[in-house]
């Protein structure tokens, strides 16, 4: 967020916590990206590459939303109701990366599948007070911008982890070092947010239109979410047995995708800032082209051609979502909010993600894998874009904007 920016929304009245753009926060952005980019991208493939059934690939990919939304719904409200936010992220860091040490001990499908739950069951419950930190941190127009600072910090860390993680497999391809640097970068986030202070909020009471825009809202991400899932264990199926990936190239492919977030994510967040509402609905109407591309998809070079330009939604896929999230939530009630959001996401895409899993392994039968993935990613890509539209339906909170859009006026 710029100085002018800031100053501007200063005059509207918006509200920005002292505390979130510290130093200590910033690292623990960073070192948490790093931590979770170095093993979690992996375990899906990891999970296909072992022999894995369909039904168990699809619930792995599926799980992390499912079971982090589950957990978070929990974690959300305590941390509204007790304040204490920061000591719950700190905890649950340091659970998560005891889970990932263990984890890097045992390697066989069933286990991973149970392990990986229990790690986004941790995950989730670290997310509620993060989340919630984040979200009382700053009350305005520019959330776009807002959150784009800690997106960056997010891309740069899974950046730097994707290139560890591609360095590693060149000479060791063993999924053991991945998940053990996973847990000990996850400690080494909660120490370093050990110290900062708790933020005071004043909470406000839900609203009868609020409540009424929350609802819409949930409907429609998880009527979205479904097709949206659906896709996802189709990319990792394709990825390892169509395209014939090494543990490397996929790490590469990775490493492409965080440096476009990072190059994109500045003119997202600010794009994302004019309207938050059609933020959210170029950010589900983008996702339309990767089934359509993955379809095709028969070498590892156009899985890295279409990752250079994947900066361009999951840029908005960083904010978008949450900034609006944010307009319609009321203040000191952001973690239960964001944990309902996530809890809706995770159930929506766990139903696509095992429903599409169950629909290749029938039509696996008497068709070949490659015909049967194409019927299902026109599936998704049918029900991506017509889902998409549905967003443009949603309310628009227009009070928060006209009044920034006043003072911002008066700025220039």
């Amino acid at each position: 967020m710029t100085a002018e920016t800031a100053r501007a929304e200063k005059k509207a009245g918006a509200r920005v916590c002292g505390n979130w753009n510290k130093n200590r926060l910033k690292l623990h952005t960073f070192w948490n990206s790093l931590a979770n980019n170095i093993a979690s991208p992996f375990v899906g493939f990891n999970i296909t590459v072992s022999g894995a059934s369909d039904i168990l690939i699809g619930y792995v990919q599926a799980i992390s939303t499912l079971a982090s939304g589950v957990s978070q719904l929990i974690g959300g409200s305590i941390a509204d109701r007790t304040g204490k936010r920061v000591a719950i992220t700190i905890l649950f860091s340091l659970v998560t990366g005891v889970l990932w040490i263990g984890s890097a001990f045992f390697q066989t499908p069933t286990f991973l599948a149970i392990s990986f739950t229990a790690i986004t069951l941790a995950m989730g419950l670290y997310s509620a007070g993060w989340t919630a930190v984040v979200g009382e941190g700053y009350e305005g127009r520019a959330k776009g911008s807002y959150l784009s600072t800690f997106a960056r910090l997010t891309s740069a860390g899974a950046l730097i982890a994707l290139i560890m993680t591609t360095t590693i497999t060149a000479f060791y391809p063993s999924y053991f070092v991945l998940f053990l640097l996973s847990g000990i970068f996850f400690a080494i986030s909660a120490i370093i947010l050990k110290g900062q202070k708790e933020q005071a909020v004043q909470p406000q009471a839900l609203s009868g239109a609020e409540a009424r825009d929350l609802r819409k809202y949930y409907l429609v991400t998880g009527f979205y979410g479904v097709f949206w899932g659906f896709a996802w264990p189709l990319f990792t199926i394709t990825t390892v047995k169509i395209v014939k990936m090494s543990l490397f190239e996929y790490s590469f492919s990775q490493v492409i995708a965080v440096a476009s977030t990072i190059a994109f994510q500045p003119l997202m967040g600010r794009l994302v800032d004019r309207d938050h509402r059609r933020g959210v609905f170029w950010g589900r109407m983008g996702l339309v082209v990767y089934p359509l591309a993955y379809m095709v998809f028969s070498a590892p070079w156009q899985v890295y051609a279409v990752n250079a330009f994947s900066g361009i939604t999951n840029g908005l896929l960083n904010v978008a979502f949450v900034a609006y999230l944010y307009d319609i939530s009321p203040v000191g009630h952001r973690g239960k909010y964001s944990a309902e959001f996530n809890l809706v996401t995770g159930i929506s895409t766990m139903a696509g993600s095992l429903t599409a899993a169950y629909a290749l392994s029938i039509l696996s039968v008497q068709n070949s894998l490659w015909i049967s993935l194409a019927y299902l990613y026109v599936i998704a890509a049918v029900g991506r874009g017509a889902a998409a539209f549905i967003h443009l339906k949603l309310p628009f909170n227009g009070k928060i904007q006209s009044a920034n859009d006043e003072a911002l006026r008066q700025k220039a």
